[in-house]
């Protein structure tokens, strides 16, 4: 990818690969709050990727989760931590099916493709519409990234232990570690 040559784009094309391959990781901590819920890897793994698409990943894993996670009482976090990560998901998106260029003036741009196809009237020219993106927006986007995935940890810890202490019978003991909620902070924008 020239525009992502050391001369060019380099650092933003390093942070837009972390965020293209980092994707998958939070889908995988999805699926993790999924596994401790049904107490076996089998299923929700089957169910969650027996078939292509993120979006209806997210959703198939929403509809699964909502019964237990609303018994132990996370159910706003779940609802919160999910569609914060369809807003990771559109991020993504946006650079998993474009188009990158980069010039001196402008710097780096991207014309998202799916934006383009969506489009009523003809396509003349693929960058007539792109958008522009720097590093700091990236950075932001990467770490909402990591905030998402925080949320998701602690909604995986946060119902085991509401799982331990119901399977112990109130008896008293140990409290299951709970990686804290992190605290909440805005999504970034599409684009600049």
């Amino acid at each position: 990818m020239p525009c992502f040559d050391r001369d060019q784009a380099y650092a933003e094309g390093i942070v837009v690969g972390r965020i293209l391959a980092g994707y998958g990781e939070l889908e995988l901590q999805m699926c993790l709050c999924r596994i401790v819920a049904e107490g076996t890897i089998d299923i929700p793994i089957r169910e969650i990727y027996g078939k292509r698409g993120a979006e209806r990943r997210i959703e198939i894993a929403r509809k699964a989760l909502q019964a237990d996670y609303a018994k132990a009482g996370l159910m706003a976090d779940l609802t919160e931590a999910l569609d914060d990560l369809d807003w990771c998901r559109e991020i993504r998106n946006q650079y998993s099916h474009c188009q990158w260029f980069w010039t001196k003036p402008q710097g780096l741009r991207f014309a998202n493709l799916e934006e383009l196809a969506s489009q009523p009237t003809t396509i003349t020219e693929v960058v007539a519409s792109s958008h522009p993106v720097d590093l700091a927006l990236l950075e932001a986007q990467e770490n909402y990234s990591f905030y998402v995935k925080q949320c998701l940890m602690h909604l995986e810890t946060a119902y085991r232990a509401w799982d331990h202490a119901r399977a112990r019978g109130g008896r008293t003991g140990p409290p299951g570690f709970v990686y804290p909620k992190p605290p909440k902070i805005p999504r970034p924008a599409a684009h600049n």
